[in-house]
């Protein structure tokens, strides 16, 4: 009797050590991108602290620079003669048009999808009313409606997932200082910026105080500026990983052109 029970109990364990393997190995695709992102997470730098007056006067620095109080005399005008010329009315500087982005390109992450306008709605969270964009349901990138155009001044601004619904953005936070993003708009350009920071945002459980101040990273800026938004790790709505990159002048020879093509 006493062997029976042995050889029943051995069974068992052994049986339970296959299926806990088993488990293991069918869970490995949903377990490792969330370790992987996780390990990742202390070589991300935290976001530096809030200053809440950093955009205002950044926007309103040249407004606010000092002005001349006293100008200098006007000599007399000159008298008016048959030799004088015509006053020439200079030619208006052409405005500055920008268009919408159409499709990104990392080209270190493999990463190749459109980009569709999204907006933002009210939600209620723990603590208040809360503003939250909207990110494309399929595997796409969500532009910031009201976020700043391709080839203006100021913050372009795009979402997407990491986990569900086409993971666009599931390997952001693999990029590194200097990588390529590469934005096309609808006048058929590519905008080429490099990557300048990297920030993670604590998120999950903040109070509502501590979770719109991270929105400072998607509002308008004097810069030209190119602004990635997603969650991390893996998984996880835990944090807000941030991307922010400079757009870089494209000259003929400066090599960027032959970066794009690739």
């Amino acid at each position: 009797m006493k062997t029976r029970t042995l050889k029943i109990a051995i069974f068992m364990l052994w049986g339970g050590s296959a299926l806990l393997l088993l488990g293991m190995f069918l869970s490995y695709p949903t377990f490792y991108p969330y370790l992987a992102a996780f390990a990742h997470t202390s070589e991300i730098a935290t976001a530096p602290p809030l200053d809440t007056g950093s955009l205002a006067t950044e926007i309103t620095h040249t407004a606010l620079s000092p002005v001349a109080t006293s100008q200098p005399e006007l000599s007399a005008p000159l008298p008016a003669t048959e030799e004088t010329k015509p006053t020439v009315v200079p030619t208006p500087t052409p405005v500055p048009v920008g268009t919408l982005p159409r499709h990104i390109r990392i080209p270190s992450l493999h990463l190749d999808v459109p980009v569709v306008p999204v907006q933002w709605e009210s939600t209620e969270v723990a603590g208040g009313t809360q503003p939250v964009w909207q990110v494309p349901d399929w595997k796409a990138v969500g532009w910031h409606e009201g976020s700043a155009l391709l080839g203006l001044p100021g913050n372009t601004v795009l979402n997407g997932h990491n986990t569900t619904r086409g993971e666009v953005f599931r390997s952001l936070y693999k990029l590194e200082e200097g990588d390529l993003i590469l934005v096309e708009g609808e006048d058929q350009h590519t905008y080429a910026y490099e990557v300048q920071h990297l920030y993670i945002l604590e998120e999950a459980g903040q109070p509502l105080e501590a979770r719109l101040a991270n929105a400072r990273y998607v509002q308008p800026t004097t810069d030209e500026r190119l602004t990635l938004v997603t969650c991390h790790p893996y998984g996880s709505i835990r944090y807000r990983l941030i991307v922010i990159g400079r757009l870089i002048p494209q000259p003929e020879d400066d090599g960027i052109s032959s970066k794009i093509e690739q």
